[in-house]
């Protein structure tokens, strides 16, 4: 596995995870992220738009090989998808 990082802005999902049962994350930025989980790789298929809240995530916090099912209702869950809340935002995660 590697770390991989990127740059978050506010109007757009990024995949973070893809086809993953867990997830290794940290917000790296001072402005919060938001994760959202689903079924699809398609965010507006997975039923994430812009205006879907997510789980919150303030600097420095994140979490280590968290199993999707814990973080979502969906029954199952493949993928990960991060955002900024306001501006731009930074995320480090782990990559297969």
């Amino acid at each position: 596995m590697a770390i991989a990082q990127t740059d978050l802005t506010g109007n757009a999902w990024t995949l973070i995870g893809n086809n993953v049962t867990s997830i290794t994350f940290q917000t790296i930025s001072a402005t919060p992220v938001y994760i959202a989980v689903g079924s699809n790789s398609d965010p507006a298929a997975a039923g994430i738009t812009s205006s879907t809240p997510g789980l919150v995530y303030q600097q420095f916090e994140g979490e280590v090989k968290k199993l999707l099912t814990d973080l979502s209702y969906d029954a199952s869950p493949n993928f990960v998808f991060a955002r900024s809340i306001s501006g731009k935002s930074t995320i480090a995660y782990e990559t297969p």
